[in-house]
């Protein structure tokens, strides 16, 4: 499992803003199977309630954040003022067998105990959209985001990662179900043009929900991968995600998303379906099917030669 979050991460913020005025909780989906929902239910401990249906409050065990949900904590209130404390200590006489009481004071930050909660944790496998398997943490909460209930964000998920990995918004309907959303998006045909004509192409498709430098980054990597002829050039996006993605073939494409930064897959063979898929599916899932180009100095000469040898076949 992993740890919780020091403080509320910028895209999780924007995610609670935008699902707007519903209540929601923090989860995972995941594609199904028997070896997830066995780490999944076995390590959190949870109970079958009903047919695909696990609850439970996961033990102290499974990471800081969990145990503070059990047994609570003391915080330290830095945005308090601080409070004089004062102690005494019996010391030792500089002559003779006896003590004598010494006195200290300071000043000091004030804290707070905070108790534990015990919420719950739930897995639900469900067939819609798709056959998966949902964890969530049982704690309503309230969108669009505010700033004075931040704690609460942090707490729900940070219990959300360190259960289930990460930590994504679920609005809930009517009858407090969490609503998966379906990621797919479709890929759209960048024209032909200039350094300037593919920004302006790019700004129309996804320039309002782009963050500050993503357009610089897609534009520079669009312009430089262009050298190598890519017979198409794509870009698509969903909820908060952005990708651009360079044709080479009919069954070879490599694509990126820019916000994570971190890496390029070329995708082999039925590449608009495995688009589709989350990094941590297409990694458990689909050896051989893709390769992977972390964005190291060379990233572009690995390209290169991965472009070459597809056309060498």
């Amino acid at each position: 499992m992993s740890s919780g979050f020091r403080t509320l991460p910028d895209g999780i913020k924007a995610q609670i803003d935008a699902i707007g005025p519903v209540r929601f909780v923090f989860g995972a989906a995941r594609a199904y199977s028997d070896d997830l929902r066995r780490r999944w239910v076995g390590s959190l401990d949870l109970e079958q309630v009903e047919d695909g249906v696990w609850l439970g409050v996961p033990p102290a065990s499974t990471g800081r954040w969990s145990q503070w949900n059990m047994a609570g904590r003391v915080i330290v209130r830095k945005d308090l003022p601080k409070t004089t404390r004062s102690w005494t200590i019996e010391a030792p006489d500089f002559q003779g067998g006896g003590t004598h009481p010494v006195d200290f004071t300071r000043d000091a930050y004030q804290r707070q105990r905070l108790y534990g909660r015990q919420i719950e944790a739930s897995v639900v496998r469900t067939d819609e959209p798709r056959d998966s398997l949902v964890g969530s943490v049982l704690l309503e909460l309230q969108g669009p985001f505010d700033a004075a209930l931040e704690n609460e964000y942090l707490y729900a998920a940070s219990l959300s990662r360190t259960w289930f990995g990460s930590a994504t918004v679920f609005a809930l309907d009517e009858a407090g179900v969490p609503q998966i959303p379906d990621h797919k998006f479709a890929w759209e045909f960048l024209p032909d043009g200039t350094r300037e004509q593919i920004r302006e192409a790019l700004e129309r498709k996804l320039g309002q929900g782009a963050r500050t430098g993503e357009i610089d980054i897609m534009v520079d990597r669009l312009v430089r991968v262009n050298s190598l002829n890519p017979v198409a050039r794509l870009v698509g996006s969903t909820g908060l995600q952005r990708y651009i993605g360079y044709q080479f073939g009919d069954d070879f494409v490599a694509f990126e998303n820019p916000r994570l930064g971190n890496a390029l897959y070329i995708l082999q063979g039925d590449w608009a379906a495995l688009s589709q898929l989350s990094r941590s599916e297409l990694l458990a899932s689909r050896v051989g099917e893709f390769d992977r180009i972390i964005h190291t100095a060379n990233w572009f000469d690995k390209l290169r030669l991965a472009v070459y040898d597809y056309r060498h076949r």
